[in-house]
């Protein structure tokens, strides 16, 4: 079959926090060419006209089927916030105007939101979770004329109603098929600032009360081979010029033992790449695995505190302590790595106080870091600050989210906020968003 997939994300300003590289297009492309499909991709990231782009590459190629990726559905910052769905509506509206092939959804955004993208996009299915197995399978009912609402994880319509069918998480994904990083425009992505991405892991132990991963993935964690993450890295290199890449999964270093794992088998293959990740914990990081990683081709990360206070902390079950982010800190700045701090500040229970714990937490970590600040919680299915939302009358139904809504602590007026935007934007070394 000729499978059409396309990468919908069109942000790509390098200040944007939605730049990135379409790992989850790269890995079910991937899948479909393992399983003997014809395979071509349209990132409309790269593309002033996205509509009429792809109308033209629908109408050269005549898919089978056409496979969507959504991201995210907005920015999820309250003073840039975009909804980002009408420009999914473009490229979907596009493709039923241009095909009657089969237009099947997935992504992380449809992951989270299956049955309100199937209605707002006026589709029938999609499937939700890791696609590397379950689109070939799809894929393959479809080619025999089979039922493909027995996919697994697939959401779907029928007689005005909408259905779901359990997702069934990859325990071996060793087994998966490679990513087809030859089909993306890789350069340019790394002229753009950011880098091929791939995971080492699926999966998130913690349980973050601003964050729906683990509600999605499950927190059992399900491991790639620090072999098979060193062949995806030479894959990726084969499709571009560069030695710098991106560990995507949540969390790289954790489990601690896995990222050791991973960093030596990049130092005894002697891989000579240069690598960041999505965020790392404070929790196991001593200086001894730090110098493993600097060792490894560490080149910079973003340390996730989030925050510096200790019932804060507590607050947002992030399972680490003050104490441990200084330490972290400490063995960064001691491995000679350089690092960004991300702050999460203003959910529930947070005071001018515990604000300014946080400040002072920041200003006493050496190697004076950058400082990522976002004030303000962009709320989301499956997260715990939109539960409490709701009980607070903050958030009156859960499909006001589509609205852009955000969670402020009642105890930080407005007058506070204007305050606090001033002062943190005065700082040094500090990005502020949401205020």
């Amino acid at each position: 079959m000729r499978v059409l997939v396309v990468s919908s994300n069109r942000q790509r300003a390098q200040d944007t926090p939605l730049l990135a590289f379409p790992s989850g297009p790269a890995y079910i492309a991937g899948a479909a060419i393992e399983a003997g499909h014809e395979v071509e991709v349209f990132d409309a990231c790269f593309s002033d006209d996205a509509p009429g782009e792809l109308a033209g590459r629908v109408a050269a190629f005549d898919p089978d089927v056409v496979a969507v990726s959504i991201r995210n559905l907005s920015t999820y910052i309250r003073n840039a916030y975009q909804d980002l769905r009408p420009l999914f509506k473009e490229v979907t509206d596009c493709l039923k105007r241009t095909t009657s092939s089969p237009i099947v959804l997935g992504g992380p955004g449809f992951w989270n939101y299956g049955e309100e993208l199937l209605d707002y996009l006026d589709l029938d299915f999609g499937i939700r979770g890791e696609g590397e197995r379950v689109f070939p399978l799809y894929l393959e009912t479809l080619e025999r004329g089979g039922d493909v609402t027995g996919t697994p994880g697939c959401v779907f319509r029928r007689d005005g109603k909408t259905h779901a069918v359990p997702v069934e998480p990859i325990s071996d994904l060793d087994s998966t098929a490679f990513p087809a990083f030859e089909l993306f425009d890789v350069e340019a992505y790394r002229q753009l600032g950011t880098f091929p991405a791939i995971f080492t892991k699926r999966g998130c132990a913690f349980h973050c009360t601003h964050c729906p991963r683990s509600a999605l993935e499950g927190s059992a964690y399900r491991l790639k081979s620090p072999g098979r993450v060193l062949a995806e890295i030479e894959r990726a290199r084969r499709a571009s010029a560069g030695d710098m890449f991106y560990f995507v999964d949540n969390l790289f270093n954790y489990p601690t033992s896995h990222a050791e794992a991973v960093c030596r088998e990049l130092v005894e293959s002697r891989a000579g790449i240069m690598w960041t990740a999505d965020s790392i914990t404070p929790l196991g990081m001593t200086e001894k695995f730090c110098r493993l990683m600097k060792e490894s081709g560490c080149a910079f990360l973003c340390l996730a505190a989030e925050h510096g206070s200790e019932s804060m902390l507590k607050r947002m079950e992030r399972g680490y302590t003050p104490p441990q982010i200084k330490e972290a800190a400490a063995s960064l700045d001691g491995a000679g790595i350089t690092y960004l701090v991300t702050l999460l500040l203003g959910g529930p229970g947070e005071t001018p106080e515990t604000i300014s714990e946080a400040i002072g937490l920041v200003d006493s970590l050496p190697g004076a870091p950058s400082v990522l600040a976002t004030v303000g919680i962009g709320l989301e299915y499956n997260q715990a600050v939109a539960v409490e939302a709701l009980k607070e009358g903050l958030l009156a139904d859960e499909r006001e989210i589509f609205e852009g809504r955000f969670y402020f602590s009642p105890a930080l007026g407005e007058e506070y906020l204007l305050e606090l935007a001033d002062t943190l934007k005065a700082r040094p070394n500090w990005q502020v968003r949401g205020i």
